[in-house]
C-alpha cells in the first residue's frame, strides 16, 4: 500500500473501529504496550539489552508506551487486523515507516495532520505528548524504542511458548506461521479474554484465552 493511500485509510479505518466497538483502535491497542514495556524493562538482565540500547534520551523513555500502542494502531491500518491479530514481525516496524523523514516527505504528513491524525479517547494526551514535541527526532527515536521491545518480546516468545497446534492451523488455513500478538499475553500478563478473528489460530496455547470478536 503506497502512502498516500495509508494515510486516507487511517481516519476511515479509526471511524470504522469506534463505531463497531465504541473505542478507538489506539485505546485498545494500549494495554498491549504498558504490559509489553512493563515486561521488557522487568527482564532487561536475562535480554541482555535495555531500552538506552535503543539510541532513546532519557526523556523519551516515559513516552515509549505511547510509540508501542501508535505501531499497533498503524499496523492494524495496513494489515486491516484486530489488534491481538496482529503480526509481531510486521507491526514492529510500523512506527518506523512513518517516522522516517524520507516518508514523510513523500507523503506530505506529520504526527497530528489529516494524514497522520491523533487518535481520540483516554490516551491521546499520551499520543500528543510523544509525538506533537516538535522533534521529529524523538519521533525516529521512539520508532526505535518500540521495535526494539516488541522484537524482544517476539524472539522470547517463540522460544518460551509452545504454539505447534496454533502453528499448524496457521499454516495450514493461512498458509503463514506468524507470531500474533495475542500469542505473548501469557508472557506479558495479560489474563483477561482476548478478542480475535479466529479462536482456532490460538489453539493449546497455556494462559491465553483467545475468543471472537463481538459482532
Amino acid at each position: 500500500m503506497n502512502s498516500s493511500r495509508m494515510n486516507m485509510r487511517v481516519s476511515a479505518h479509526a471511524e470504522r473501529y469506534v463505531a463497531r466497538t465504541g473505542r478507538h483502535p489506539y485505546t485498545d491497542c494500549w494495554p498491549w504496550a504498558e504490559a509489553a514495556l512493563a515486561w521488557s524493562r522487568a527482564n532487561e538482565q536475562r535480554l541482555g539489552w535495555s531500552l538506552r540500547n535503543a539510541c532513546l534520551n532519557d526523556g523519551d523513555i516515559e513516552h515509549v508506551p505511547a510509540a508501542i500502542s501508535e505501531t499497533l494502531r498503524l499496523s492494524m491500518v495496513r494489515h486491516n487486523r484486530l489488534p491481538a491479530d496482529l503480526a509481531l514481525e510486521t507491526a514492529r516496524s510500523e512506527l518506523g515507516y512513518w517516522a522516517e523523514p524520507w516518508a514523510t516527505n513523500a507523503s506530505c504528513s506529520e504526527p497530528g495532520t489529516p494524514g497522520w491524525p491523533e487518535p481520540t479517547g483516554p490516551y491521546a494526551d499520551r499520543w500528543r505528548a510523544a509525538f506533537l514535541s516538535g522533534d521529529p527526532g524523538r519521533t525516529r527515536r521512539l520508532a526505535s524504542g518500540a521495535g526494539h521491545v516488541l522484537l524482544g518480546l517476539l524472539f522470547h516468545t517463540s522460544k518460551a511458548m509452545d504454539r505447534g497446534a496454533a502453528l499448524r492451523y496457521r499454516q495450514n488455513t493461512y498458509d503463514s506461521s506468524y507470531m500474533a500478538l495475542a500469542d505473548t499475553a501469557p508472557i506479558i500478563g495479560i489474563t483477561m479474554p482476548v478478542a480475535v478473528s479466529d479462536p482456532l489460530a490460538y489453539q493449546g496455547i497455556d494462559g491465553l484465552t483467545a475468543v471472537p470478536e463481538a459482532a
